[in-house]
């Protein structure tokens, strides 16, 4: 617990033993290494003093009612099953409804519901804000807690590139398909997950069936283009190749997702699925007839499977 002051080091071990909360400040909507970084030294107090840990997020309806186009890189069932990988149990997300209420709370209305979460414990990033308009930061958080007794950790910031690892960051990589960048700061393979729809059945036609995904327009996709991929189905992973947009060969124009998974046999239909993607491999091309996309798809196939990763 490198940068931990000697008092909040005193007030570490005198909690040692006491059952209390700690809770992890910000909206978290990807845990990229940052906010992993963050994550990681909570549960390391956890452990020390038997705290439980905690983590404060949004729904997906964030962005929406900022009036904002920004998409989600991971809806909140995802982020769920990050925490819950972190370690930190789905129910103990504190999980904000952004309405017009909880958007237009002041920064003291905020410290005041902190108060009734019994909390011994928080941390968040050093340029963490809070209450409208942004009003305050860590030294007002910092001087709440000191008051009660509550021990607060400023967490510094993480950097890659000189630049904060941040959520906007690996959105603005997503939407220009550098899913290597992206992946970089996010610290795993971006993914998507969803229901598999019945599709057209052309691929199923000469050979090359897909899965058909259904996301909600809330989720972040990387830029149009076809991507080496991995498929996660009941808990086995296989080697994949998905297409990420629109269908021009047959007309099509909407947005969607859908992806070929190689060496798996049974019925996918209305089955979870997860797309974890690697990299982008070629843009999207409209061809002349369905031969020229069957081929254009086996040769994605063999450039995925020549892929050792």
């Amino acid at each position: 617990m490198g940068g931990v002051c000697e008092t909040k080091k005193q007030r570490i071990a005198e909690n040692k033993g006491k059952k209390g909360r700690m809770l992890a400040l910000g909206f978290f909507d990807c845990l990229h290494r940052g906010h992993r970084e963050i994550v990681s030294r909570m549960q390391s107090v956890c452990s020390l003093c038997d705290f439980e840990p905690h983590i404060f997020t949004f729904d997906d309806d964030f962005f929406t009612a900022l009036g904002s186009n920004n998409k989600l890189v991971y809806l909140l069932e995802e982020r769920l099953e990050l925490f819950e990988e972190a370690g930190i149990p789905r129910e103990n997300a504190l999980i904000a409804s952004p309405s017009s209420d909880f958007l237009e709370i002041s920064a003291e209305g905020f410290l005041e519901m902190l108060d009734g979460c019994g909390l011994s414990a928080v941390i968040a990033g050093e340029d963490f804000r809070f209450g409208k308009g942004a009003a305050y930061g860590m030294n007002e958080l910092e001087e709440w807690a000191r008051e009660r007794g509550i021990i607060c950790l400023r967490q510094p910031l993480l950097k890659e590139w000189n630049r904060k690892i941040s959520s906007s960051d690996i959105r603005e990589y997503l939407s220009l398909g550098e899913v290597l960048a992206a992946n970089s700061l996010l610290g795993r393979r971006y993914f998507v997950e969803g229901a598999v729809l019945h599709g057209r059945g052309v691929g199923k036609s000469f050979g090359l069936p897909t899965a058909n995904l259904a996301l909600p327009p809330e989720k972040a996709l990387p830029f149009d283009g076809v991507c080496d991929t991995r498929t996660v189905i009941d808990g086995a992973t296989y080697r994949s190749v998905t297409n990420v947009g629109a269908c021009p060969t047959f007309g099509e124009t909407a947005k969607g997702v859908e992806t070929h998974i190689m060496g798996f046999e049974g019925d996918v239909y209305g089955k979870k699925i997860r797309v974890e993607f690697l990299d982008r491999i070629r843009s999207i091309f409209k061809f002349d007839t369905k031969e020229e996309l069957r081929q254009q798809i086996e040769s994605d196939i063999r450039r995925v499977m020549d892929d050792n990763d």
